[in-house]
């Protein structure tokens, strides 16, 4: 038996959005319906005028929605679907959504129906609209699950370690990583600029057993989880983690690169000289 909220039809679509605005709207069952009655499945009583409480059998959802405004319809409403973004990043078992100023109002709710589609989601956090200071961050918001912004990743055989709110880290820049690691060759020396959590340097050195790479990251968060990435990847006698600034690190190194990657999206050409 499900706890609902029974009203007239003509109060239906005033008590929708009631329930949905303040959270209270049960979005794992269906509603139903009787002559001049709707029933809407709730998560718990409250006070109200709308209508009255009861149980009452209902079917739940069946099937896992196709796309993300078909999960939304049942907590969003109908005028404001097509404001829903198509799509989430998914960063370990963080799920990361943006959620756009017409429906801030409503981004609870979007974060716990989320979290119940896919139990590898742990965490629903809300992507900031812009990058953050020196060290490039973007801190979320946690919208639903665990209260944390720590998160383990894995790609190309690797197990990466970080916090969302402490470092830079895209996932969407996989692809680029295994394609820099399919260039190089053989036992070459190599050096990461920017290196964040160390994600180029790992990868590459897994797909190249006798390959050597040194990563320097201005960030102490970035450049600690590094060292922890690469002992948990097992790659301490070829990776290495410095912390500092590439213009004062690269000449204490006394090393000849044979390739220099620089993962840093602007103003590049500043640090060519260093390189």
């Amino acid at each position: 038996m499900t706890l609902v909220l029974k009203v007239s039809k003509k109060n239906g679509e005033r008590a929708r959005r009631t329930l949905i605005n303040k959270g209270y709207f049960d979005n794992e069952h269906k509603p139903d319906s009787e002559k001049n009655c709707i029933y809407f499945p709730v998560t718990r009583e409250f006070k109200t005028q709308l209508g009255t409480f009861e149980k009452r059998n209902l079917d739940k959802f069946k099937s896992r929605p196709s796309s993300l405004r078909e999960l939304f319809m049942k907590v969003v409403p109908l005028n404001l679907i097509h404001d829903v973004r198509r799509s989430y990043d998914l960063i370990g078992d963080i799920a990361v959504i943006e959620i756009p100023d017409s429906l801030k109002k409503y981004e609870k709710v979007i974060a716990a129906s989320l979290l119940k589609t896919n139990s590898k989601i742990k965490v629903v956090a809300k992507k900031p609209k812009r990058i953050e200071g020196e060290y490039r961050i973007r801190k979320v918001k946690i919208l639903a699950g665990e209260r944390r912004t720590t998160t383990e990743y894995r790609e190309s055989d690797c197990l990466f370690r970080f916090d969302l709110n402490k470092t830079y880290f895209s996932q969407r820049l996989g692809n680029e990583r295994l394609r820099l690691a399919k260039k190089v060759k053989g036992s070459e020396k190599i050096l990461v600029m920017f290196s964040g959590v160390a994600p180029f340097g790992i990868v590459i050195a897994k797909k190249h057993p006798f390959a050597k790479v040194w990563n320097i990251e201005l960030n102490p968060d970035a450049a600690k989880y590094a060292a922890k990435n690469i002992e948990l990847n097992h790659l301490g006698s070829r990776v290495f983690s410095i912390k500092g600034d590439v213009k004062k690190e690269i000449p204490k190194l006394k090393e000849k690169f044979d390739r220099i990657i620089m993962v840093l999206p602007f103003h590049n050409e500043k640090f060519l000289k260093s390189a």
